[in-house]
């Protein structure tokens, strides 16, 4: 994978909801310098306040919203695997925080520390000075250190917001991550959890943004995904084994998602 690394700050007035969840190939820092947010990580929702921070791995869905708090500022922070492999201490790092995305929720002092490195990447990415990349890549590996450093000296992380019905949707999609593969239908998933299809339908896309039919066919297609990358089994089978009846569908809700097409998406991965 090509380097991505991008760092921007951002003010916005006005309201902005993100209207579905979204995920991509590469991690995510969202730090909130003033305002408040509700941001949902694998259909979980956290509410931010000014000095909280979030890391998203890659691959998990994701989006932000604001109800009634305006305005807000924040700095987001793209980066793939290839920003890190010449600076990065071990295989290890492959793997950034072992998967996890969470929320921080760092002291005075910490938040400090965090902003002045954010800004610093900020001003590298600007002016663009001699080995500005190479210098703009150890500061990001300073603020990973850090975080983790912040991370494992909490007593605990930031845990979600959970009404009931968000428990109960929280529940279909643990059940969704575990059945993907098998033929699925909403009448077989309401009756799993005692609830009429009408009521799944309403609840699931009131908490998620998703309806069933497109929160399954994410889950598909990120395993998808992997298996394009990681094994050399053929199309069809890759299609098989993510819960896709037939290739032409499985063809058609891959290029919808992504772009590309399976044997595209697994070619520009090999190269």
């Amino acid at each position: 994978m090509e380097p991505i690394f991008h760092i921007e700050q951002l003010k916005r007035i006005g309201q902005f909801n993100m209207d579905t969840d979204h995920f991509h190939d590469f991690y995510e820092i969202y730090y909130l310098l003033s305002g408040q947010r509700h941001y949902y990580i694998r259909n979980r929702m956290y509410a931010l306040e000014a000095g909280d921070l979030v890391f998203i791995n890659k691959n998990h869905l994701h989006r932000t919203t604001g109800g009634s708090h305006l305005p807000h500022e924040r700095v987001l922070v793209n980066f793939s695997d290839a920003d890190l492999a010449p600076v990065a201490p071990g295989p290890d790092w492959m793997n950034v925080f072992g998967g996890e995305s969470f929320l921080l929720r760092p002291t005075a002092h910490e938040q400090g520390r965090i902003a002045d490195l954010l800004h610093a990447m900020l001003e590298e990415q600007r002016e663009e000075q001699l080995w500005s990349a190479e210098y703009t890549r150890t500061l990001l590996l300073q603020l990973l250190i850090l975080l983790e450093r912040i991370r494992k000296a909490k007593p605990a992380l930031v845990s979600p917001e959970q009404s009931e019905g968000q428990r109960r949707v929280y529940s279909i999609i643990e059940y969704l991550d575990n059945h993907y593969s098998e033929r699925l239908s909403l009448g077989g998933i309401a009756e799993q959890f005692f609830i009429s299809s009408t009521y799944l339908c309403r609840i699931f896309k009131q908490t998620t943004g998703f309806t069933i039919v497109e929160y399954l066919n994410y889950i598909r297609i990120r395993e998808a995904k992997t298996l394009l990358t990681q094994t050399k089994w053929p199309i069809t089978r890759v299609a098989a084994e993510t819960g896709f009846e037939s290739i032409a569908h499985f063809g058609r809700v891959f290029k919808a998602i992504t772009g590309r097409s399976p044997l595209q998406y697994r070619k520009q991965h090999r190269e």
